[in-house]
């Protein structure tokens, strides 16, 4: 590759037509070092000719115009070529080398013997450039590495301290992990002894409602088993679902309240007494039938561990079209354990209030109530129950699928959509139009999956 120099002229004869005759040279010319402006662009060689006008040469004023050029701060100074006359001795050529030249060269110049000498000149400053580079870089790293030296010390004191505090921490864990155990054994054997006692309260509260209300023995537990069954169908969560089994045995406990005579009216054939002679109940006692939710609420509201079971049982004489009590709410606004609860009540009082009807007249008996007292989703599931678990051994009652209806079958069950919407009643004789009619909402609002045909 070809050598492009930068060649800086000290002296009073510029050799212009020296650097013309090769595109690889470009000159700047000054009269003496003190007209360079500054460092500027760094030249690759300075040619100083300092003896053009002297008779003798004088080494001495060589080393004045090096010390000139010395006072210009360049970061790597260039290689400085001194030009004399052909003539001049060896011994005059190195002491201008002592003095601090790089090459001597004679005049008139010759470019190869520039060119060859610069590149000696060019090589070392690129070695000079890579050790300045090294050395500076080697320095920074002494640095570094002191100061690294230095953090690793305050580290390591850190780290003494730290495990120090962590010996003791641990330490102090240790004794609050025995403390947490003893306590959390504590807290689980007050737990265990609270749901005994929550268990046992129950069990008062249910057997004191077996003894003096319930006119079929186990009412209440019938009840919470029908509407758990439902629970876990719609999704309720396992909390939820005792709380309801919990609901169903005691739904009854605000007619404790009643009077002996409330009691006489309730149940007729009982063989208690009453004060009263002519046995009626008492206003207290009439409104206490309509309201007995809200009064047994109100009891279990102040048991600890009932208080999601009087939730429940407070709203479950309400009827979905919102002509119920306390508060006459509607049937979305109704809470869902309670609108179960009310279910399960009803179809377990209509089973027993007719003992020896059968599935199909369980069924037609809880069709006037749904969509007034009841929630047709929740209805829909308790025929469901009905069918399952009332059936016999002989079922009254099958299940069939959507397509798989024919004219002529005969509804055993309420027909609905999951939304609740009601399609056809229990007893309806199916006609293609109303198969037609189910096929159509099933295909935008599905129905139940499967559809009760009387046998």
């Amino acid at each position: 590759m070809a050598l492009r120099l930068a060649i800086l002229y000290v002296g009073s004869r510029c050799p212009r037509d020296f650097v013309s005759s090769d595109p690889q040279l470009s000159l700047v010319c000054v009269d003496t070092p003190e007209a360079i402006t500054g460092p500027g662009q760094r030249p690759d060689i300075v040619l100083m000719d300092p003896f053009v006008h002297d008779a003798g040469i004088s080494p001495e004023k060589a080393q004045m115009w090096f010390d000139a050029f010395s006072a210009h701060k360049f970061k790597f100074f260039p290689a400085v070529f001194v030009i004399v006359p052909e003539e001049t001795r060896k011994s005059i050529r190195l002491t201008l080398m002592e003095f601090g030249a790089d090459q001597v060269v004679d005049w008139p110049l010759d470019i190869r013997e520039i060119k060859v000498k610069a590149k000696s000149a060019v090589d070392a400053f690129s070695l000079k450039q890579d050790l300045f580079s090294k050395n500076s870089s080697l320095e920074k790293s002494f640095i570094y590495l002191d100061r690294f030296k230095g953090e690793l010390k305050a580290i390591k004191d850190e780290l003494l301290e730290d495990k120090s505090n962590l010996n003791t921490a641990l330490k102090q864990i240790h004794q609050m992990s025995q403390e947490r155990r003893r306590l959390k054994e504590s807290l689980l054997s007050t737990r265990k002894q609270q749901v005994s006692d929550v268990d046992g309260f129950g069990r008062i509260l249910y057997s004191l409602i077996r003894q003096r209300l319930e006119k079929n023995r186990g009412h209440g537990e019938r009840v919470g088993k029908i509407a758990c069954f439902i629970a876990e169908q719609m999704g309720v969560s396992q909390k939820k679902l005792e709380d309801l089994s919990k609901a169903g045995m005691l739904h009854e406990v605000g007619l404790l309240f009643l009077s002996d005579d409330g009691f006489a009216e309730r149940m007729p054939g009982s063989k208690e007494v009453s004060q009263h002679s002519d046995l009626r109940s008492t206003a207290y006692d009439q409104v206490l039938m309509v309201q007995f939710s809200v009064k047994g609420a109100q009891l279990l509201a102040n048991c600890q561990g009932f208080e999601g079971v009087a939730d429940i049982i407070r709203f479950m004489n309400e009827n979905s079209d919102g002509t119920g009590y306390p508060d006459g709410l509607e049937r979305k606004h109704i809470p869902l354990e309670s609108r179960i609860l009310a279910g399960a009540d009803e179809l377990e009082t209509l089973r027993e209030n007719n003992t020896g009807a059968g599935i199909g007249e369980l069924l037609v008996g809880l069709e006037p109530l749904i969509g007034s007292r009841l929630d047709p989703m929740v209805a829909g599931w308790l025929e469901k129950y009905a069918v399952i678990h009332f059936s016999g051994k002989t079922p009254e009652v099958r299940g069939l699928g959507v397509e798989q209806l024919v004219p002529g079958m005969v509804l055993g069950a309420t027909l609905f959509t999951r939304t609740g919407t009601k399609l056809l009643s229990a007893g309806t004789v199916l006609t293609q139009a109303a198969i037609d009619k189910v096929i159509q909402y099933h295909k935008e609002y599905p129905v139940d999956e499967t559809v009760y045909i009387r046998a």
